[in-house]
């Protein structure tokens, strides 16, 4: 019986064996979805805790979402890796798959983001955020030869130039490693569709909560039709394309028409419940305006996704139903809700009574 059994042993994942998440602070997690990890927490503390069953602080995450929904990034993650690569030697960990973020330059000012993972935010808000030279120079020190997986995030990579160069040089010494870059597509130069055609085993992440005029406001600036061309370009010449699709209750709504139009480039849909802020969630939605989010949600049950991806599609499709029948309307959220939008909206030319007849109607009543 393989110790990575994620059933059997409901504490256990793959990542301490093989995994270094840096997130922009210099924090380091088991994985992006981790909490930081303490002082006291060590990695060999970690893997002992789960090789017995214990499950770990830092990863009450997972745990959490396996509670409300059965599934979670510990077992889809494990499960893959194992498909994948094997399993690693518990005795002799290696350092195989890295996610170091050091840069937050971004063209985008998402509703769900911020100042902390974006320069369009922060000019905003008049403030400035460093880049973290440390987790620069330690990604760039790597043995690139010993990886077999790297994720890229920002920001926004596309804008990011120190990872173009980490690419050309992983692609002289390793063909053979997965790189999955987490973009939002906006813009694709050219020295990024040339990289595209060379890296051997590519996974394009696109961010995309909805499409059209919705789909530019929560993801603001974005140009609709340049977007679809870059997507397009992609799902052309990258060898796997996947959407991330986070369902906020300023998207939940469309949810059907955007995956709808996602098919039409891939079957790879990983929909994303946003943990926060709490005010985008559906606490903050009056029960008497949830049929509409609901009826979309529905219309997913049955939506026709990849095998790899189905369990996991149907099984939030499910939570969020869950969600919007059951969750305590909480009119705090609603009033910060609207708040927000309205100091967002303060600074864009976009304003959601233009953009949104619904949202608008019950976010303002």
């Amino acid at each position: 019986m393989s110790v990575f059994d994620t059933k059997t042993n409901p504490a256990i994942c793959v990542f301490p064996w093989v995994h270094e998440y840096r997130n922009l602070k210099g924090k380091t997690a088991l994985c992006c979805h981790g909490n930081a990890l303490r002082v006291d927490e060590s990695l060999s503390k970690i893997r002992k805790q789960m090789l017995d069953g214990i499950k770990p602080r830092a990863c009450d995450t997972c745990y959490k979402k396996e509670a409300e929904n059965n599934f979670s990034p510990r077992i889809e993650e494990t499960i893959n890796w194992i498909k994948k690569f094997g399993e690693p030697d518990i005795n002799n960990p290696v350092l195989q798959f890295v996610d170091i973020r050091y840069d937050p330059t971004c063209n985008l000012k998402c509703k769900i983001c911020g100042p902390a993972l974006s320069t369009l935010w922060q000019k905003e808000k008049k403030v400035s955020l460093p880049i973290n030279s440390a987790n620069k120079e330690y990604l760039n020190g790597i043995d690139k030869r010993q990886l077999k997986k790297v994720y890229l995030a920002g920001g926004e990579p596309t804008y990011i130039k120190g990872y173009l160069e980490f690419l050309e040089e992983l692609i002289l010494v390793n063909q053979e490693c997965e790189v999955m870059i987490n973009t939002n597509l906006k813009k694709l130069p050219l020295q990024w569709r040339e990289i595209i055609k060379k890296i051997k085993n590519l996974t394009i992440v696109c961010s995309c909560d909805s499409i059209g005029t919705l789909g530019t406001y929560v993801r603001y600036p974005l140009g609709w039709n340049e977007f679809e061309d870059n997507v397009r370009f992609v799902s052309e010449h990258a060898n796997f394309l996947q959407f991330n699709l986070v369902a906020s209750n300023l998207t939940t709504h469309k949810l059907y028409e955007t995956c709808a139009w996602m098919k039409q480039y891939s079957n790879n849909i990983n929909i994303i419940i946003l943990d926060g802020p709490e005010s985008m969630s559906e606490l903050a939605v009056p029960h008497a305006d949830r049929g509409v989010y609901i009826d979309s949600i529905a219309k997913l049950e049955k939506f026709p996704v990849s095998v790899y991806y189905a369990t996991n599609f149907r099984s939030k499709i499910q939570y969020l139903l869950t969600k919007y029948h059951d969750a305590v309307y909480d009119e705090s959220l609603h009033k910060t809700l609207q708040r927000e939008i309205s100091e967002q909206d303060s600074h864009r030319s976009l304003q959601l009574q233009d953009v949104d007849t619904f949202l608008y109607g019950w976010i303002y009543r």
